[in-house]
């Protein structure tokens, strides 16, 4: 991702009401899914609150390819790596977390990888954005290389030697108004300029809003692992290694 927005990750995890949300919805999947503490390794840590969660369920093992925030190193053993060319032994992990990371490498050179340090039967979490129609300035400054839809990555998955378990859509409630702006976003290209692109984070609203926001949004934590939407702003599988 671009520099200036990696240097804005600790802060917006913080404050920003969807990086609460989606962390509600990530913990309850890692609830749902991880039914031990294992040995886990989490790709593309970012900063410190995603490394914090995931200690909670296991002994945790951090890597990415930027400087790690040293707040992690509080909740994780970090290292950084390359995905592509993970420093672990065959079957070293019980369990992969793999959080809004596969869109920026080659996914099939990344999960065969990742299929070679886990376990047989070993845990591999996973969320994704959602649908190339979407993808806009928010991708841009992420560095994303694509957007996915759910069926073709449950193949990609299946292709690379995962059981996919459970799959869904999330982010649904907000999907109708997010879709909206992203499209007419293209209707009024950026300005041409040397400074960097801004982040759709950039935009806030009132702090009651930004609640409800939140709320709206972390409902659908109630869904996971028994059901699964029909669509929305990003995936969630859960899958484990054959």
């Amino acid at each position: 991702m671009q520099e200036h927005f990696r240097r804005d990750m600790g802060r917006l995890e913080d404050d920003h009401w969807w990086y609460r949300a989606r962390r509600a919805i990530l913990e309850r999947a890692v609830d749902q899914f991880v039914t031990d503490h294992p040995r886990a390794l989490t790709v593309g840590v970012g900063a410190k609150r995603e490394a914090e969660m995931l200690s909670n369920h296991s002994r945790l093992v951090a890597i990415d390819r930027a400087p790690i925030d040293r707040e992690c190193t509080q909740f994780a053993l970090a290292a950084q790596a390359n995905a592509l060319a993970l420093p672990f032994r065959d079957g070293s992990f019980d369990a992969v977390f793999v959080f809004d990371v596969l869109e920026h490498l080659d996914d099939e050179k990344a999960l065969a990888e990742l299929h070679r340090v886990m376990r047989s039967g070993a845990l591999l979490l996973i969320t994704v954005p959602a649908f190339m129609f979407l993808f806009g300035r928010q991708d841009v400054v992420s560095e994303h290389k694509r957007r996915y839809r759910l069926g073709p990555l449950a193949d990609l998955l299946e292709r690379a030697g995962f059981r996919v378990d459970y799959k869904t859509y999330f982010n649904t409630l907000l999907f109708p108004p997010i879709a909206a702006l992203r499209v007419l976003r293209r209707f009024f290209p950026e300005p041409t300029s040397d400074e960097p692109s801004g982040s759709d984070f950039d935009l806030r609203f009132p702090p009651l809003v930004e609640t409800g926001l939140e709320r709206l949004f972390g409902l659908e934590r109630h869904a996971i692992g028994h059901a699964s939407l029909p669509v929305g702003i990003s995936i969630l599988c859960s899958a484990h290694r054959v």
